[in-house]
């Protein structure tokens, strides 16, 4: 059954590409991105908005042991500690690739980050790829010949994570060995032509949120079976993540591409918008060693 909801703004940031949404419950606040505008927002409910200048096109954000921020940028990744300004380069991946940037990626249950790359042209080059962070920071290419890496979470109990390249409409689940290798493939869920997965979290109940971009809602899905058990229509068209406090479930989402008639029939595209539930936050899964 797809329901309509009450959203409202919460972060009236106008973003380009608004995506991937952190709880950081010790913090208690919101880490949210404009890809395009280069900026690392933070809403603090109750409190007062924030941002903070990026140094290019970050597509990620992870939380590390020691509470930094992982984030990743054009060329690689970077750890940021949000109290101090202090930056510490963590990889170089992709920084001999101009025309791609990282793209989207959380860490596995025991610390290593996943995460991908992508084409910037908007061509839809599959030139991108799905890399692992190791515990000893070692980085290596995982998947090849990926256009869109997205949908990427971590299993909380087993050696395993979820993964889309969006084009395909295919939500996976990859099984790993202790190592991190790729033992398995399944594909858990496949959408309708028109419907494009973006970005995915897992709340307080083991249940996974995939926002899709076409018909603009969000998706609750059981992830043994691959089942939708709720669909949630949203005020925008282009979503790109949910996640859940234990509040709250914040969304965000994209006005670039959207012409005037869109931005008029969707002002709440590019904000942070957030409706109250009882999901409750998902677990906490951080990069080790960071």
């Amino acid at each position: 059954m797809q329901t309509t909801y009450d959203f409202t703004p919460r972060h009236d940031a106008m973003a380009l590409t608004g995506e991937v949404p952190l709880w950081d419950a010790d913090r208690g606040c919101v880490w949210w991105l404009d890809i395009q505008g280069q900026r690392l927002l933070r809403h603090q409910p109750g409190g007062a908005n924030s941002a903070i200048p990026l140094p290019g096109q970050c597509g990620l954000i992870a939380l590390g042991d020691s509470g930094r921020l992982v984030l990743g940028l054009e060329g690689g990744l970077a750890a940021l500690d949000p109290e101090t300004m202090a930056w510490e380069r963590l990889s170089d991946t992709e920084a001999d690739a101009p025309e791609r940037r990282l793209n989207d990626g959380k860490p596995d249950r025991r610390g290593r980050l996943w995460f991908g790359s992508m084409d910037m042209s908007g061509k839809g080059a599959t030139t991108g790829g799905l890399f692992r962070r190791d515990l000893d920071g070692k980085v290596e290419k995982v998947l090849s010949d990926i256009a869109i890496p997205n949908a990427i979470v971590g299993h909380p109990e087993i050696d395993a994570i979820w993964f889309t390249d969006t084009p395909s409409r295919m939500l996976e689940q990859l099984d790993l060995d202790t190592n991190g290798r790729i033992v398995a493939r399944r594909t858990l869920l496949k959408l309708p032509e028109g419907s494009h997965p973006d970005g995915m979290s897992m709340d307080g109940a083991g249940k996974l949120w995939l926002a899709v971009v076409g018909p603009g809602e969000v998706l609750q899905i059981d992830p043994k079976s691959g089942e939708i058990l709720t669909r949630i229509l949203l005020p925008v068209r282009r979503p790109t993540m949910a996640v859940w406090s234990d509040t709250t479930m914040f969304v965000t989402s994209q006005r670039r591409f959207l012409g005037p008639d869109a931005l008029q029939e969707q002002p709440l595209a590019g904000c942070l918008i957030g409706m109250p539930g009882n999901c409750g936050a998902g677990p906490v899964l951080r990069v080790a060693g960071v």
